[in-house]
């Protein structure tokens, strides 16, 4: 049998097998996508790239209905996730970080409209370069809906990569310039002191934590007790005895007030070996939801310690007065049976609305994305007007994530369960995208690229300088806090790793993770809003 025998069953076999050859992209886009360099890389753009480079070379069909499947997966989840923190965020932080945010998309769209209608960039171009110096799928998704999929792809392909670099730059050279100021205002603040003492002092023997006044007076808390050669949570409830080695926290002249009081100072800290364990806790009652660690007195009730909070996947220290919100990772200290009741508290099914994907849930929420996005209204002057599945699926998730349940139907699944709804939905869309304008995107590479590369930092730097200014000179917030402000608004991850090198503290994560679901949805909105402006300008033809 020759060569050419084999051949052609072959062809037959992968020209049937679309799916194949999607599944296959995306396996080899998600790999390239989680190669970094220093932290940074092309995450799920990567699908985008290996898809082109597909798309160019061998000319693969692409599945539409998959695009559009992958399209309502991808905004629904987001809907989903910001559906609980999305209208509660503007009445939280409305006045600062929020405002900032508001600001940040505000000069974003000014400036960018005005390059645009000025340059003579064709309007798919200059949005996809938008969103590619963002580093904003959800702004990719929402350009492709009224603009050329080859102009907006090619413009998100030259602008990605240019608008890492100019918001890495202009962080990394602003971060330097002001790094005297970030350490003056580091020093401003009261930081937590953590120490350890003997408990000397006969007084506070046979005592009830809660019932030892001068712990609350300081406002000092006990983090772990080294008793018997075993280290144990501290609660409200525990009984303090005479030799018991107690870790403190709080302000330095607090713990040094209270430690006086109860004792010697000890400068060895506590042995590693103990009956304490760790555990992540997704927080999903929605009764704790909103509240403060102090609020909820998780250290008194439970008698054990939260260290840690994930947000947003960045991983921050909280304070007592730190808000819960719903999908935090609450990372707790304390035996098994306390952290068992801890997350019964924070997260059980009894309290939560649901966790585990209900498929009957899924179907419903999916039936009203596509229904609200085949809605047709007609709008005098204006012809007909639909949102368009992109919109129907947005709509359908900030409702059900906000509401939690319609009916019978649940609208908040587990956390992880949303994620990978989100990351499928936009793998596939971007596999189908990329195999029809891999070829087209080639074709179009010139010196005029040249250009489109500046456009696209300007893009990126001029919003991020104008918000600095207004946030950090006219609105007062500290300068770590702005630019967890900047890098949340821009859904700019990396950016906090070159701000927390001189602020390690929880201030910039919180901003940031404060108005990331906010600024998932709004630059959805700001893509649409400049295209009716161009549309009035005339830019559109």
């Amino acid at each position: 049998m020759g060569e050419s025998d084999l051949l052609v069953p072959i062809q037959i076999f992968f020209q049937k097998s679309d799916l194949v050859v999607t599944f296959l992209i995306v396996l080899l886009g998600i790999g390239f996508g989680n190669l970094t360099i220093k932290g940074v890389g092309f995450g799920a753009s990567g699908v985008l790239i290996v898809a082109m480079i597909a798309g160019y070379f061998f000319q693969f069909e692409p599945i539409h209905v998959l695009a559009d499947l992958g399209i309502v997966l991808f905004l629904l989840s987001v809907g989903l996730e910001a559906g609980p923190t999305f209208f509660r965020a503007f009445k939280q932080h409305g006045r600062r970080y929020i405002s900032n945010v508001l600001v940040l998309l505000a000069i974003a769209g000014v400036s960018t409209v005005a390059i645009i209608a000025i340059t003579g960039i064709p309007v798919g171009v200059g949005l996809g370069l938008f969103a590619g110096s963002f580093t904003s799928s959800p702004a990719l998704i929402s350009a492709l809906q009224f603009s050329p999929e080859q102009e907006v792809i090619f413009g998100y392909g030259v602008g990605y990569p240019f608008g890492l670099i100019g918001v890495i730059v202009f962080i990394s050279v602003a971060v330097r310039v002001l790094r005297t100021r970030m350490a003056a205002e580091l020093e401003a603040r009261s930081p937590l002191h953590a120490a350890v003492y003997k408990l000397q002092n006969e007084a506070f023997h046979g005592k009830l934590l809660r019932e030892a006044e001068i712990f609350q007076q300081h406002d000092v808390a006990v983090s772990g007790i080294l008793r018997d050669l075993t280290v144990r949570s501290a609660g409200g409830s525990t009984v303090l005895q005479r030799g018991d080695i107690l870790r403190l926290e709080g302000m330095p002249e607090s713990v040094a007030a209270v430690g006086s009081e109860l004792g010697e100072e000890i400068h060895e800290g506590f042995d590693q070996q103990s009956e304490l364990d760790t555990r992540s806790i997704v927080v999903e009652n929605t009764s704790v939801v909103n509240r403060s660690l102090r609020d909820l007195g998780v250290r008194l009730r439970f008698n054990a310690s939260v260290t840690r909070v994930i947000r947003a996947n960045v991983e921050f220290v909280p304070s007592e007065d730190e808000v819960l919100i719903f999908g935090d990772v609450v990372v707790a200290v304390g035996t098994g049976y306390q952290l068992d009741q801890l997350e019964l508290f924070l997260g059980h099914e009894h309290h939560t609305v649901q966790r585990r994907v209900d498929i009957g849930s899924l179907a419903a929420v999916l039936f009203l994305a596509f229904a609200i996005g085949g809605l047709v209204v007609p709008i005098p002057a204006l012809g007909p007007f639909s949102l368009g599945i992109a919109g129907g699926a947005l709509i359908a998730g900030l409702v059900f994530g906000h509401f939690g349940r319609i009916g019978n139907f649940i609208g908040r699944f587990p956390r992880n369960a949303t994620a990978v709804l989100k990351e499928l939905g936009l793998a596939l869309f971007f596999v189908q995208v990329g195999l029809e304008t891999g070829q087209s995107f080639i074709e179009s590479l010139d010196e005029q690229a040249i250009f489109y590369a500046f456009y696209a930092m300007l893009f990126a730097v001029v919003p991020m300088a104008g918000s600095f200014l207004v946030g950090h000179f006219l609105m007062r917030i500290p300068v770590s806090e702005c630019f967890g402000v900047i890098c949340g608004g821009m859904t700019f991850t990396p950016g906090l790793d070159i701000i927390r090198q001189v602020d390690a503290s929880e201030r910039p994560v919180v901003a940031y993770s404060s108005v990331y679901p906010v600024a998932l949805i709004l630059v959805i909105a700001l893509v649409q809003g400049m295209h009716l402006a161009l549309v009035a300008l005339g830019a559109v033809v």
